[in-house]
């Protein structure tokens, strides 16, 4: 939900405050005859962020606002049943957190084929209890345990996040542009790839979780031709990340009663990089646009896969979408999407053994399947039943596969 407010000052400063609520929630469930099991997780956000507009000449474009939000988490949450015992029923785990942000930035043209834009956005991030931090010995056991009350500081991070890029103009139909930015995430996504089942769960940085930094540099080739009737454009780029995220060896979600989620966790980086072509069609009865990435997204953890380089669990090697719309008449148009992608990764089981009538898994190397690829293909068809100057309205006939 959100409500937002616009206003002009002058000619030349706008503003634009929104005001925004979001909840998410996420629950996984299985029953059958002696053992029932629940795990759920979820995001709730007040957010509030107002941005300025100044534009003081046709060649200078000025941006500058501020934003905050606040954080509520259940990062992971687990219950059940076996036979007569009961398990995880001792209240939901909560965690919170601030988060702020100033930023400005600066689009203008050095002349009539170059155009730069700088900015800097300066962030804050700060967990708050109510909290219980669990510390574990060398055996995994709980031995203390610290309380924070409410509204008190448990961990706080900044960070300075500077971005430029440049675009420089060829000819009237040929343009380059280069980028760099870097980025700090303060909410994490953990994804256990080992599971046949959901478990994308967010968590908050916090006291052992440190936020994760992003730093992407691109360079693109942009070229309009049959008077601008296409476009295209190969783009390639490299990401480097830190501080990165995954479930240790042999821990899994359902680990997490009386224990803090992040105790499960180990830490390492990453790196992504790929080619995007694009070719666009923007005029005539027949429009549409088709695009085309390859890329490649590795993981660096010692801890993890005997200290091995793994692929990433979306790591999506090839990434397809085309896109068309064609006129009929002057009241008809139909449109077709087609989108494939490479499916994502998974961490094979290698064996399962008993050991006191306990159950074990033995893991294969992490992430070295690939579930099937996806794709799908949708049609509709649209009939304008009236457009005069003030008004428009029709109908629209689809089939999502």
């Amino acid at each position: 939900a959100s409500i937002r407010w616009n206003h002009l000052f002058t000619d030349k400063l706008f503003v634009n405050t929104t005001a925004v609520f979001s909840d998410y929630y996420f629950e996984y469930e299985s029953s059958n005859s002696n053992f029932d099991y629940q795990l759920f997780s979820g995001v709730q956000d007040w957010n509030i962020k107002t941005d300025f507009s100044y534009h003081p000449n046709a060649r200078n474009r000025i941006k500058f606002g501020v934003n905050y939000i606040r954080h509520i988490f259940v990062p992971s949450n687990v219950g059940g049943r076996q036979e007569n015992t009961t398990f995880g029923s001792g209240g939901v785990n909560r965690q919170h957190a601030h988060e702020g942000a100033l930023y400005a930035l600066n689009d203008f043209d050095i002349n009539e084929n170059l155009r730069v834009n700088m900015g800097v956005r300066f962030s804050y991030f700060s967990q708050i209890g109510p909290f219980d931090r669990y510390t574990k010995n060398a055996d995994g056991a709980i031995e203390d345990t610290v309380s924070y009350r409410q509204g008190q500081n448990v961990k706080t991070y900044t960070g300075w996040e500077p971005r430029f890029s440049a675009r420089y103009r060829i000819n009237q139909k040929s343009s380059v542009k280069l980028g760099w930015v870097r980025n700090y995430q303060y909410i994490h996504l953990a994804s256990f790839s080992a599971l046949g089942l959901p478990s994308d769960l967010w968590l908050p940085s916090s006291d052992v979780i440190q936020p994760q930094i992003g730093s992407q540099l691109s360079f693109g080739y942009f070229h309009n031709f049959q008077r601008n009737t296409y476009e295209a454009s190969v783009e390639v780029f490299y990401k480097q990340m830190d501080n990165l995220i995954e479930y240790r060896e042999g821990a899994s979600p359902n680990e997490n009663i009386s224990d803090n989620p992040d105790n499960n966790l180990t830490f390492g980086s990453g790196e992504s990089y790929g080619v995007e072509l694009f070719i666009k069609k923007n005029s005539g009865r027949l429009t549409g646009w088709i695009g085309y990435t390859w890329s490649k997204s590795i993981r660096f953890f010692d801890d993890l896969n005997n200290g091995k380089s793994f692929l990433a669990i979306y790591d999506r090697p090839h990434d397809i979408s085309v896109v068309g719309n064609y006129k009929l008449n002057e009241k008809w148009s139909v449109g077709a999407v087609f989108v494939y992608g490479s499916g994502a990764n998974y961490t094979p089981p290698k064996s399962r053994f008993l050991i006191n009538g306990q159950l074990y898994t033995e893991w294969g190397d992490r992430n070295t399947k690939r579930l099937p690829a996806y794709h799908r293909l949708d049609l509709a068809a649209t009939y304008l039943a009236r457009k005069t100057e003030r008004f428009e309205s029709s109908f629209v006939f689809s089939i999502y596969n």
